[in-house]
């Protein structure tokens, strides 16, 4: 029996590591090699069979919690490398801007950062607009 072209990938990516390694830290290296694959067409149970193939079980339940771990750290990492560098100090032969007379203004207060509890969804209800510092920001 001829092996598949990702079996034998995966095989040779696999035979390089540590094999006392944990279950996900194979799947971690493996993951750019399985995204190539999914990224042309071939679902996950294809992508499971061949892991079988090459010799690494991996329950679905693993091999999807540790996917998703993966590409959101890789959506972190684009985003940490994607960020405008931090300015430098100014030179002091630079021109300053004039300082602006107008304070910075928070239109809402009480507004939480991110959705995770139902306190946050109360934090909502009680949020105060104060809509004429709306339209002063908005200028």
């Amino acid at each position: 029996m001829i092996e598949s072209a990702p079996v034998a990938r995966y095989r040779a990516a696999l035979a390089e590591l540590d094999p006392r390694i944990s279950i996900a830290a194979q799947l971690r290296a493996l993951f750019p090699l399985i995204e190539a694959e999914l990224a042309s067409g071939v679902p996950h149970a294809a992508v499971l069979d061949d892991l079988a193939a090459a010799g690494l079980s991996v329950q679905h339940s693993t091999y999807t919690i540790t996917l998703y771990r993966w590409r959101k750290a890789q959506r972190s990492a684009e985003a940490k490398s994607a960020a405008p560098p931090l300015p430098h100090a100014a030179p002091t032969t630079a021109t300053k801007a004039p300082p602006t007379t107008a304070p910075t203004l928070n239109a809402i207060e009480g507004r939480p950062r991110n959705i995770q509890t139902p306190g946050d969804l109360r934090k909502i209800r009680d949020m105060r607009i104060d809509l004429e510092a709306l339209r002063r920001e908005g200028k």
